[in-house]
């Protein structure tokens, strides 16, 4: 690596491509600067050992010129997993103290940390060896094709990925797959993305205008998805080989700002704004068309106060933490119900296999009734949202704390082995691959997800990312399967 753009000197073969480690340059830092912040204090010792996990992992999943989408499924949930050290260090409290409910959460968050830390040696082991012949051949082909190509090859997907959404309101027995196609739309984004970037100043003001336009459309519905666009956007920046230059990383300052200062404005009003949205009705609906739901957003923004907002930078530190459920789990088993033995994942695994068409009795997925199973109700009705457990917990629950670590990784060998299997298809080779993995993957990281959900999700996907490949993109954009050097 020169700065931040992979060279031609890192394995130019397949011949030469053992496994190597390193760490991206601005880990180091970053994890300096949060141990500095907030690492000194009553939870010194549990500080380091998030930020050597950290190091560690970062160490392992880094992988120039290519989208870092399994170190963000690795970092998420790190941040979800020690945020309350930090936090707890910044009030001069123990983590014992943080939670507002009763559990372990030492052993939660340490759990955690080691857990995530095992998914990440299983991506690892699950991707493979690195080739920078691979970040040479998506390069080539983003100079390939003008920046209008891959800016309609967006527009288009992004149609579609908006008739697709209407189609799932509308049609709810095909809402899976639906959604997964409209989830594809990243895919191209992040190629237009990556395009832009490798080029000129030109190209990056026609990205500013579809990345306004995205955090537009994405603000405005019940759950305010405004982040995807920014983790796409800074995925296809690694990806492309943006120079860490002081201009870099004041952009990229900017951008974590941004999305930091939306976390804490959406925290302030989404009560009201839900509410509103849905006509009062605790269910995640949308019955208002989009501009009277942004006048109506205008209005909640704008009438907030200095002391609203704090208060709600201290609501999202504690919404972003995702283990004192977890630590509830410790203390209710296997002490009142016993583990489950592997139950839980495989009613994840097979789950997909097993249509309601000809299963009826199969149970729905109800993520608030499973962790008020294992906590002993402490979550209580949750009437318009869902609270779960997270796949950790999960397999807690199934295995216990030495038999949780197996599951983990099995499930990062599973993601690693998604995104090599994208990156080496013939049907999706070069940049292609890199996008579609990271579309596919990218729903899968945070800690709350259960892993019942997420199996099928990924399931769904990638029949519908197959289809994609292998029936529209040879007919619609053949030059994007165009044989590169290997």
């Amino acid at each position: 690596m020169t700065g931040g753009r992979w060279t031609s000197g890192e394995r130019l073969t397949r011949q030469d491509a053992p496994i190597s480690f390193r760490i991206p340059h601005a880990a180091l830092p970053t994890a300096i600067g949060v141990f500095l912040i907030g690492g000194l204090g009553p939870n010194i010792e549990l500080a380091f050992i998030a930020v050597l996990v950290l190091l560690v992992a970062s160490a392992l999943l880094w992988r120039p010129g290519e989208p870092p989408i399994l170190l963000f499924t690795f970092a998420y949930p790190w941040i979800q997993a020690s945020i309350s050290i930090f936090h707890s260090n910044w009030l001069g409290i123990r983590v014992t103290d943080y939670a507002p409910l009763s559990g372990d959460m030492q052993t939660a968050i340490l759990l955690s940390l080691f857990g995530i830390l095992i998914l990440a040696i299983g991506m690892r082991l699950g991707a493979g060896a690195w080739y920078s012949q691979d970040a040479r051949n998506a390069r080539a082909l983003a100079l390939s094709q003008a920046i209008e190509k891959w800016f309609w090859l967006y527009a288009v997907s992004a149609a579609v990925s908006f008739a697709a959404l209407a189609f799932a309101w509308t049609v709810p027995a095909l809402s899976q797959p639906m959604l997964a196609l409209a989830g594809l739309k990243w895919a191209f984004f992040f190629m237009f993305a990556y395009a832009s970037f490798v080029r000129g100043a030109r190209a990056r003001l026609l990205f500013a205008i579809a990345f306004l336009g995205e955090l537009a459309l994405g603000v405005g519905g019940y759950f305010s998805d405004f982040k995807s666009v920014f983790f796409i956007t800074i995925f296809a920046g690694f990806a492309s080989g943006v120079r860490f230059t002081m201009r870099s990383l004041i952009m990229m300052s900017v951008l974590g700002a941004l999305l930091l200062g939306f976390g804490i404005v959406w925290t302030a009003v989404k009560g009201q704004y839900r509410s509103y949205i849905s006509g009062g009705e605790a269910t995640q609906i949308v019955t208002v068309d989009y501009l009277t739901r942004m006048e109506k957003l205008s209005e909640l923004v704008l009438g907030l106060d200095a002391q609203t907002l704090d208060e709600s930078t201290e609501k999202l530190f504690r919404r972003v933490t995702y283990v004192e459920y977890f630590a509830s789990v410790l203390n209710y088993v296997p002490s009142r119900v016993p583990h489950e033995n592997g139950a839980i994942l495989w009613d994840a695994v097979s789950r997909p296999f097993m249509p309601r068409m000809f299963f009826p009795d199969k149970a729905a997925i109800d993520d608030t009734a499973r962790t008020n199973l294992y906590t002993g109700g402490l979550a209580g009705n949750s009437e318009g949202t869902s609270i779960s457990l997270g796949y950790v917990a999960e397999c807690y629950i199934d295995f216990g704390k030495f038999g949780m670590m197996i599951a983990l990784l099995i499930i990062g060998l599973f993601y690693g082995a998604l995104f090599r299997w994208f990156l080496r298809w013939k049907a999706s080779p070069s940049l292609l691959g890199m996008a579609v993995a990271t579309a596919v993957i990218l729903p899968v990281g945070p800690l709350e997800n259960s892993f019942t959900k997420v199996f099928g999700t990924l399931v769904i996907a990638l029949l519908v990312a197959a289809a994609l490949v292998t029936l529209i993109i040879p007919r619609w954009a053949p030059w994007l399967l165009v044989a590169q050097r290997r």
